[in-house]
């Protein structure tokens, strides 16, 4: 009866420790490849991805090149820049997804290189079409959207009444021919993600990774320049030299031959992209300091305790 009993237990915290152990370990042993699986399971969907390489070199065609913002037209360079800047702000406060951000940029972009938007508008238009695409964004990708009012910060230098930002999204929504669901770097991440799965603790650093870099990367007008595959594909090979130092050539390559993206294709992107990443990095390196005077403070307050 004893036995019986002790069979019938729920299993403890030690058994699911055990059994968490058992399929990591089964994972390490299978192929020695803890990152990506067995080459053959990588290719299960080809279609999807032809399609979606199809899909972008057509949205490419369509949107207009864009040295309208980088470098050719200064005077939406840096509004672009703050908008952008205020768009990830939101995004993060209201715990939206990536991909709301990623698609109210995208959005932005394709609205300030129309030709109904002209460098002669005011930077108040820019911050308009920000928030306006915000708000699609959110409709279209959150379960729960704020009042248009409450969505702005009340820092911001513009706040918008309801009805200006909803006649906004109609001007956005016929100039982008209500196309509102487009390929994006995210789309090629999510494709990667989900054929690998999120099995362990190192996938789900490499999605987050992913996510936190692309953000920064699509920060940068020139990231206007590269195809979503190809910054897709820059982005997650300089997160895996970051969650793989070991042997991240491999898996890089591994990365390339199942997006069938020639290493050439990338190469001036990743160099970007990198670029990108250790600015990001430098900044958090100076955010984190102790200011000058603050060490000085210390060391006179400690002398005077001495």
């Amino acid at each position: 009866m004893q036995e019986e009993q002790e069979q019938s237990r729920p299993l403890s915290l030690l058994d699911d420790i055990d059994a968490l152990y058992c399929e990591e370990e089964d994972a390490c042993n299978n192929g020695g490849n803890p990152f990506f699986p067995l080459d053959q399971d990588l290719f299960w969907d080809d279609e999807e991805l032809l399609s979606m390489f199809s899909k972008e070199t057509t949205q490419h065609k369509v949107v207009p090149a864009p040295d309208t913002i980088n470098g050719a037209d200064e005077f939406l360079a840096m509004p672009r820049c703050v908008a952008v800047e205020w768009v990830l702000k939101v995004n993060a406060r209201y715990g939206f997804t990536t991909l709301t951000a990623v698609l109210a940029i995208n959005y932005l972009d394709r609205f300030l290189t129309s030709f109904r938007f002209q460098s002669d508008n005011k930077p108040w238009m820019i911050h308009l079409a920000a928030v306006t695409c915000l708000s699609l964004a959110a409709k279209i990708e959150e379960t729960q959207v704020p009042l248009l009012l409450d969505l702005q910060d009340e820092d911001t230098k513009y706040v918008f009444e309801a009805k200006t930002i909803q006649r906004m999204e109609i001007l956005i929504l016929t100039t982008l021919k209500w196309k509102m669901h487009p390929i994006t770097p995210l789309s090629f991440i999510d494709h990667i993600i989900r054929r690998i799965g999120l099995k362990t603790h190192l996938h789900w650093e490499f999605l987050k990774g992913c996510e936190h870099l692309l953000l920064c990367v699509i920060s940068d007008s020139s990231s206007m320049h590269y195809l979503p595959s190809v910054l897709a594909t820059a982005t997650m090979m300089h997160v895996i030299d970051q969650v793989e130092p070991f042997t991240p050539i491999d898996y890089q390559n591994q990365l390339l031959d199942v997006l069938k993206i020639k290493k050439e294709r990338v190469s001036e992107c990743y160099n970007f992209v990198v670029d990108v990443s250790d600015k990001q990095s430098q900044k958090r390196k100076i955010s984190r300091a102790p200011s000058l005077n603050r060490v000085f403070q210390n060391v006179v307050v400690a002398s005077s305790h001495s």
